[in-house]
């Protein structure tokens, strides 16, 4: 197609969203749709905010290059010459580069079982589940990076169990959680009873100011923040505040390409590097695994009345799993600086580029 219909394309994009674009957004959904004709697959495979890839599916589609329906295709007489955007992953480690299949698959076992009981997702917590192998394999790296045996470790937030697959493991020296929903805290607290490494878990909301009592006194700490630039500060930054001053230590966050355009990647990295003086480390692609998740507080009907009222070309529901994120592990140097203060900020789990579901 002759680059002036692409970029009068890509213009009319740019007029209906306010989500940052360019011509690789729209030929990185061009990509996907090569290889997939499912919308939730073409979110994944694109790379790109989900509301984004709505827009421009939009686009192309009144341009007569795409025909959308309960699928989403290529028209035949489109005249656009695309590339297939296929993943090559190792089918032995699902390219999270840890094994679980030894040392680890008993506790996997355990954890399994435990997983079964824990609350439902709450929509207005932003929630959601990685799967029982992702969590296990996130303990698995963090341990091979020297980050659990005997370390003191903080959980910013705690859907995925972190904090009672650390403690299965039975090598750190101290668990805390800090989440803002009751009904997890009271779940972690029963599960990890009995177990070598005790929890300590409480109820608390990131939003406010960070505790003193709890700077400065971590080696470790894991996250998964919304990913609101708002939340990624508050997030991280206190997790660099909870780490020891006197010696290097390491943080680690997940990160996606659904909710989080390139352009707030950038914006993040120049914040871990301008304001809080860390280095990043480590990037795993789509080391976190989704499970498909029903929110306590919605139900299906109101994703979809969500979808409608955004606009989005979202016709049904996903039925297989779509959402991953990379895995970030950043190390701390002496001079690095969290963020303790409270946060008045009203847009705080949401922002443009967020999901509806």
């Amino acid at each position: 197609m002759a680059n002036d219909v692409m970029e009068g394309i890509l213009m009319e994009v740019k007029r209906e969203t306010e989500i940052p674009v360019d011509m690789r957004s729209i030929e990185n959904v061009l990509a996907a749709v090569a290889v997939s004709s499912d919308f939730w697959d073409i979110v994944r495979i694109s790379e790109e905010p989900l509301p984004l890839v709505s827009c421009i599916i939009k686009v192309l589609q009144r341009h007569g290059m795409l025909r959308c329906d309960d699928i989403i295709t290529l028209e035949e007489h489109a005249d656009v010459h695309v590339h297939e955007k296929r993943d090559y992953v190792c089918k032995c480690c699902h390219g999270r580069t840890t094994d679980i299949t030894d040392t680890y698959e008993n506790i996997l076992k355990v954890f399994r079982e435990i997983v079964k009981r824990r609350p439902a997702p709450r929509y207005n917590f932003d929630q959601g589940h990685v799967t029982p192998e992702t969590t296990i394999a996130r303990v698995v790296l963090m341990h091979s990076r020297g980050d659990v045996a005997s370390k003191n470790i903080l959980v910013l937030g705690d859907d995925d169990l972190v904090s009672v697959a650390l403690a299965l493991s039975g090598l750190p020296k101290r668990v805390f959680v800090m989440d803002i929903d009751e009904r997890l805290i009271k779940f972690i607290k029963s599960a990890s009873r009995g177990v070598d490494v005790d929890v300590e878990a409480t109820v608390c909301d990131l939003r406010d100011e960070f505790p003193d009592d709890l700077r400065g006194k971590f080696d470790t700490f894991s996250t998964d923040p919304s990913e609101t630039l708002t939340a990624l500060r508050a997030f991280i930054g206190r997790g660099i505040a909870a780490l020891r001053k006197s010696r290097r230590s390491a943080g680690y966050f997940g990160l996606t390409r659904v909710e989080s355009s390139l352009y707030k990647w950038f914006n993040l990295q120049k914040m871990l590097l301008n304001d809080f003086n860390v280095v990043i480390t480590d990037i795993i692609r789509n080391f976190n695994e989704y499970e498909l998740w029903k929110y306590e507080d919605k139900t299906d009907e109101d994703i979809r009345n969500a979808a409608r009222e955004s606009g989005t070309v979202v016709t049904k529901l996903p039925e297989k799993r779509w959402y991953y994120s990379y895995l970030i592990r950043i190390e701390t140097f002496e001079h690095s600086t969290g963020f303790t203060e409270r946060i008045s900020e009203t847009e705080f789990y949401m922002d443009a580029e967020s999901s509806f579901i």
